[in-house]
């Protein structure tokens, strides 16, 4: 039921829309006709072709019903006030004719318009505005052949008259297109606010056309020069509605003075002085039409200028930011990798290359201080029986257990414990002398042993023990670190032979 209702308004719709271009082409027709009509009958510019250009470009076919009919009613009123009538047939055919002829018109230069314009909005860029130019002109070429046609058919207009008859109609419809058609289109985008106008100076530029026409087409003073500063002024600060709308009004304005006999166009020749009152309108709104385009093109070149420099800003701000993380990242990433480098994979714990590169800086630091310098060499006993009797798997979480227990009693930062290879482990221990190293190395073998650790293979202990080879130097020049090495080595090994689960002291 809603669906049903809503289609009946739908067509409602369509059809008092219709009904409204029916009566607004036939007071178009009508103004064609008298308010616009030089000496000779000859009508200067067909109001209705502005019209249904406008509407089939904003509402599409639905209209055409409507300019249809309206063209119907208008060429049969016409037809009915000859003085000599015409047949049925001949009747039907001019309608017929002038209705095709009046829908093919709006419909190929929408066409054309619609297809091939490069930007939406076709009276702001030169480009779209001189397609538009050309399907206006254009279009009514069919109209103009298909109406002019059915005329001469009819016997209503001589052949001989067709070239000038022809040419008149095609003429006024092109007008209508230049001049009416941008008004209706533009007024759209003026009511959401194309520019913001002051009321003042729209009011001093009328009244200023106003004058410039009254001198002008009153007068016959050739002053319609003075019209293009104004028109200028009107599109640079009015924008393009106001200035279309500005050269509807000159039109009208000049178009009837011309029909009551005043102005500068008005010739002895009705031809002639249509002509001029054509072309002069034609040079008008083309200039208005090219002038707006040529203007919003800078604009719009200049604002996309600026977006791109805002734009460039953005993205060196934003690059520079990314640059910044980067470096951030790689600084983090270059610790976590010189971290990895210098770490036991293993145990977690300093490798081989970190004690080597320590145990040279502390040599060249205390060497120069002479403070002395203890270093602390482990080995777990019989570890290659814990291996065979548990399995490498057990092995590695044993050393990784003492590893752990190791840097936990090492508490001063300078201190360092290193994997030194296998199962031995090595502590430096910076500005500390023989007796605080041999406390360290005990209370490094009681925390070993506090983890009891299974080993049943042992011969000195069913738990992991170590052996601690201890030695003491102040660093001389004279000297390399590895002399500290090899005795702390000297001192494992006989560590060792007294036993195992013991700390020895280097002596000579």
């Amino acid at each position: 039921m809603s669906r049903h209702w809503l289609l009946r308004k739908e067509v409602f719709r369509f059809l008092i829309l219709n009904l409204l271009i029916v009566i607004a082409y036939a007071i178009g027709v009508n103004l064609s006709h008298k308010f616009s009509t030089l000496p000779g009958a000859v009508a200067s510019v067909w109001f209705p072709s502005g019209m249904t250009l406008a509407l089939v470009y904003l509402l599409g076919n639905r209209v055409l019903l409507g300019i249809a009919g309206g063209s119907i009613l208008a060429v049969s009123l016409e037809l009915l006030q000859i003085d000599a009538p015409i047949s049925i047939f001949y009747f039907l055919l001019i309608n017929v004719a002038c209705a095709l002829g009046n829908c093919l018109q709006p419909l190929i230069a929408n066409y054309l318009i619609k297809n091939f314009a490069k930007h939406k909005n076709i009276f702001s860029h030169v480009d779209t505005v001189l397609l538009y130019v050309v399907a206006a002109i254009f279009s009514p070429v069919v109209s103009a052949t298909v109406g002019m046609t059915s005329l001469c058919l009819a016997g209503l207009v001589p052949w001989h008259n067709y070239g000038i008859s022809w040419l008149t109609w095609w003429i006024a419809s092109a007008i209508a297109h230049l001049i009416f058609t941008p008004t209706i289109l533009l007024y759209e985008k003026s009511q959401k606010g194309e520019r913001r106008l002051n009321l003042w100076e729209v009011g001093l530029v009328l009244l200023s056309i106003l004058l410039v026409s009254w001198v002008g087409f009153g007068y016959s003073y050739r002053v319609e020069y003075l019209l293009l500063p104004l028109l200028i002024w009107t599109v640079s600060r009015c924008g393009k509605f106001f200035a279309s709308l500005l050269v509807s009004i000159v039109s009208l304005i000049a178009i009837f003075a011309s029909v009551q006999g005043y102005g500068f166009y008005n010739k002895a020749s009705p031809n002639e002085s249509l002509l001029l009152l054509q072309s002069f309108m034609a040079v008008f709104a083309l200039t208005s039409l090219i002038l707006s385009a040529v203007i919003d093109e800078r604009t719009e070149a200049q604002l996309l200028l600026m977006q791109s420099i805002e734009s460039l800003e953005s993205q060196v701000i934003e690059r520079t930011t990314k640059l910044q993380q980067s470096e951030t990242s790689l600084k983090q990433a270059n610790l976590e990798l010189e971290k990895l480098v210098n770490l036991d994979s293993l145990t977690q714990i300093a490798n081989r290359r970190c004690f080597d590169d320590r145990i040279r800086f502390e040599w060249e630091r205390l060497s120069r201080e002479q403070q002395p310098l203890s270093l602390l060499l482990f080995d777990i006993d019989y570890f290659k029986r814990y291996n065979d009797c548990y399995g490498h798997q057990v092995g590695d979480n044993c050393l990784k257990a003492i590893a752990q227990a190791l840097e936990q009693t090492l508490y001063r930062p300078a201190d360092l414990v290193a994997r030194y290879g296998g199962e031995e482990f090595v502590a430096i221990l910076p500005n500390t002398d023989l007796d605080g190293a041999i406390i360290v190395a005990e209370e490094i073998r009681s925390a070993i042993v506090n983890l009891k650790i299974p080993h049943q293979n042992s011969d000195i202990s069913d738990m992991v023990t170590v052996s601690v080879g201890i030695t003491t130097l102040i660093p001389s020049p004279k000297q390399k670190s590895s002399t500290l090495i090899q005795e702390a080595d000297i001192a494992l090994y006989r560590a060792k032979q007294q036993g195992r689960n013991r700390s020895v002291i280097f002596n000579e």
